[in-house]
C-alpha cells in the first residue's frame, strides 16, 4: 500500500559537483522504478562556498534547495534534507560527473553532464486509443458528509436502454492522491480496466480523489474511513442513472481500495458484489512490516538491516494506537529519540540525514497522522466476515507491496458470503502488484514495463462479472 508518489521519487533526485568549472546548469536522468526523470542541477561557487538547487522539469517542481554541498577536489556529496537523500559522484576527464544517489536502503547510478538531453517515454501498450466505440461523461458528484463534488468519468456502452440495463463497477483507488486514472509512472491502470470493462458492456465510473484532480475536498488528514463516504456518494449517483441496473453495483477497488470496497460491501448489503485487486486481508501494521522487509530486500538491504527494519517496526507499531494523537505524538516522539541515540551519525549522513532531531521528526511525520494511524490499526477480518455478496480477491505472486500468500489466505479464511453467492480466491503467477508481469516484483520494475494491467488478470475479471452479472 505503500504509495511511490512524486515527492519520494524526488527523493531520489539528487547530484553533486566539484571544481569552478562545475558552476552553471547540469542535466541528468534518473531511473526510479523504470520511469525516466529528467533533472537539472543549478551550482554556484561563491568564494569556496557552494550552493546548489534541482529541478525536475517532468514533475513541474523547480528551485529545491540542497542542504549542503561539498566538494574536494574532483569529489563531490551533497544532501537534501527535506527529502532525507545524499549524492556522491566524481567528475571525470570527459566532463561527466558519475555516482550514485542513495535513500535508505535504495541506491541508484546517477551522471550529470552539460549537454540537456532528452529521454523517450516508455511506449503503454494498453492505453486506448480514440476515439473510442462508447461514450464517455465527465460527472460531478455531490460529498453530502463534507459537502463538496468529486469528479470524475463514466463510460458506458452506446445503446443503454429499458429494459436492458447495464451493471456498473465503480473503481476504488490505492493510496495516497490519486487522479480517476489511477495514474502512476507513466501507466493508467484505472483507464486500461474501465476501457476493456466498458468494451465488454459494463458501466464504469472512476473518480479523482478528493482533494486530487478535478474533485473538491482536503485529502491530506482523511482516513479510510473518509474515503469510504466518497465512494458512498458514488454509489447514491450511480443508483440516479436510468440505464444502471441498480441491483448490480460491483465494487472493484486496488490495493487499499479493496479494503474500502469491503468496508462498504459489509455496511451496505445492497452491494451485488466486490473485487478486490491486491487489497489486504490482515492488520494493517503485520502487513506494513512484510511490505517493508520484502521491498528493502529488493533493493539491496543486507540480512542484517532487514533484522533491524522488522525489530524496530515490532517494537514501534504498537505505540500507534487510536488514542488521542497528541498522546500517540509523545510516546512516538519518546521511543524514537531514544532509538535515535542507537544510530551512528555517519550512517545518518549516509542516508541524507543531517541529526537526530531531523530523523525522529522524519519519522513522526510519517508515521503519526491520521491515515497511518488508521491503516496500521484496522483489522480487515470484522468486515470481510460480514460481506454477503458476490466476491473476488486477486494477487499477483511477486506481489511486494500486499504479499498474497498472507493476505490471500485470510481472505479466504475470513470472507464467506454464503450460499447462492459466488466466491473466488485466485494467486496470479508472476504479477507485481500492479498486475503486471514481474519475476522480482520489484517496484523499480512498474514504470519500464510497457504493459499496464496484465490480460491474464483482465480476463480473470471480466469471467467473474460475467458469471454473476448474467
Amino acid at each position: 500500500m505503500t504509495r511511490y508518489s512524486l515527492l519520494v521519487l524526488f527523493g531520489i533526485c539528487n547530484a553533486v559537483v566539484f571544481g569552478q568549472v562545475l558552476s552553471g546548469n547540469w542535466y541528468g536522468t534518473l531511473d526510479v522504478m523504470g520511469q525516466k526523470l529528467p533533472l537539472v542541477l543549478h551550482l554556484t561557487d561563491s568564494a569556496g562556498i557552494w550552493k546548489g538547487t534541482l529541478d525536475s522539469p517532468k514533475q513541474q517542481a523547480k528551485g529545491i534547495p540542497m542542504s549542503s554541498v561539498s566538494v574536494n577536489g574532483k569529489h563531490l556529496r551533497f544532501t537534501i534534507d527535506k527529502l532525507q537523500a545524499s549524492y556522491e559522484g566524481e567528475l571525470n576527464d570527459s566532463m561527466v560527473i558519475r555516482g550514485k544517489f542513495k535513500q535508505g536502503a535504495f541506491t541508484a547510478e546517477l551522471s550529470f553532464n552539460q549537454q540537456e538531453g532528452h529521454q523517450l517515454e516508455t511506449k503503454k501498450l494498453q492505453d486506448p486509443k480514440e476515439p473510442v466505440p462508447y461514450l464517455q461523461e465527465d460527472v460531478s458528484i455531490h460529498q453530502p458528509v463534507g459537502n463538496f463534488a468529486l469528479s470524475g468519468t463514466l463510460t458506458h456502452p452506446v445503446h443503454t436502454y429499458e429494459p436492458d440495463k447495464i451493471p456498473c463497477v465503480i473503481l476504488i483507488t490505492g493510496s495516497g492522491p490519486q487522479d480517476r486514472n489511477e495514474e502512476i509512472l507513466g501507466h493508467r491502470p484505472f483507464l486500461v480496466l474501465a476501457d476493456r470493462l466498458t468494451l465488454s458492456g459494463y458501466g464504469v465510473l472512476r473518480m479523482d480523489d478528493r482533494g486530487t484532480g478535478k474533485s473538491e475536498g482536503v485529502f491530506y488528514g482523511a482516513t479510510s474511513a473518509d474515503f469510504a463516504t466518497d465512494i458512498e456518494a458514488a454509489i447514491a449517483f450511480v443508483k440516479t442513472l436510468p440505464y444502471i441496473d441498480t441491483q448490480k453495483i460491483i465494487l472493484m477497488g486496488h490495493s487499499e481500495g479493496g479494503m474500502i470496497a469491503n468496508m462498504l460491501a459489509a455496511k451496505h448489503p445492497e452491494v451485488y458484489g466486490v473485487i478486490s485487486l491486491a487489497g489486504p486481508g490482515v492488520l494493517g501494521s503485520a502487513l506494513l512490516i512484510e511490505q517493508q522487509v520484502l521491498i528493502s530486500k529488493a533493493v539491496g538491504a543486507s540480512k542484517k538491516e532487514l533484522k533491524q527494519i522488522r525489530a524496530f517496526s515490532e517494537s514501534f507499531y504498537p505505540l500507534l494506537t487510536l488514542d488521542s494523537l497528541n498522546v500517540v505524538e509523545r510516546d512516538a516522539e519518546v521511543f524514537l529519540t531514544k532509538y535515535a541515540k542507537s544510530i551512528h551519525k555517519k550512517e545518518l549522513r549516509e542516508n541524507g540525514i543531517t541529526d537526530r532531531t531531523a530523523w525522529v521528526k522524519m519519522n513522526l511525520d510519517a508515521y503519526v497522522n491520521p491515515w497511518m494511524l488508521y491503516f496500521l490499526n484496522y483489522n480487515p477480518m470484522v468486515d470481510l466476515k460480514n460481506i454477503n455478496c458476490h466476491y473476488l480477491a486477486l494477487n499477483g505472486t511477486t506481489d511486494l507491496q500486499v504479499p498474497a500468500p498472507m493476505n490471500l489466505d485470510a481472505i479466504a479464511s475470513y470472507c464467506n458470503p454464503g450460499p447462492g453467492k459466488i466466491k473466488e480466491i485466485k494467486a496470479l503467477d508472476g504479477l507485481n502488484h500492479m498486475f503486471q508481469p514481474s519475476a522480482t516484483g520489484s517496484p523499480n520494475e512498474y514504470g519500464s514495463n510497457e504493459i499496464t494491467f496484465d490480460n491474464t488478470a483482465i480476463q480473470e475479471i471480466l469471467i467473474f462479472l460475467d458469471r454473476i452479472t448474467q
